[in-house]
């Protein structure tokens, strides 16, 4: 195995976990600053989501996930024949990642357009508070298995290369 693929191999590793973790800090802020003050009283407590000066963080997801996607794409190819360990903790993260944006689209993205539309009020609506504490208790489930991923491709960076040809 020469120096150069091994090298490519750690670069993009690292990209990736980096990249990664970006995503993670984001969902972290997320789960601490908006999606626990947003579910505590809707609709009064959608303010923050609503009107031209809401928060909006689609862009950052949008240019992050497909990101974090492709270099999880490049990982693999350049990971592939270098470290058996690697490629196993790749899939799964990888594995892993698609089974929870796929959860997203299915619920959490539907559920956030719900919530955050509704009308704003100076009132509490009991059912959609109920509601909207559900979609935070998954959220910070989802937020946990991001952290597992993270946690797992951590490891994935910082164990060797396999240096036999395989």
């Amino acid at each position: 195995m020469t120096d150069s693929r091994i090298r490519l191999s750690n670069l993009t590793i690292i990209a990736l976990t980096l990249s990664f973790l970006i995503l993670l800090g984001g969902g972290n802020y997320e789960a601490i600053n908006v999606t626990h003050k947003v579910a505590s009283a809707p609709p009064q407590s959608l303010s923050m989501l609503q009107g031209p000066y809401g928060f909006f963080p689609i862009k950052f997801w949008i240019i992050f996930h497909p990101l974090t996607e492709l270099l999880f794409v490049v990982a693999l190819i350049f990971n592939w024949r270098v470290s058996i360990f690697r490629r196993r903790m790749l899939l799964f993260c990888f594995a892993g990642t698609i089974l929870i944006r796929v959860v997203t689209m299915l619920y959490f993205a539907p559920e956030t357009g719900v919530i955050a539309s509704a009308s704003f009020s100076d009132t509490v609506d009991l059912a959609l508070t109920k509601r909207a504490q559900r979609w935070e208790q998954l959220n910070y489930l989802r937020l946990a298995g991001y952290y597992a991923i993270g946690i797992a491709l951590l490891f994935a960076v910082n164990r060797n290369v396999d240096h036999a040809k395989k």
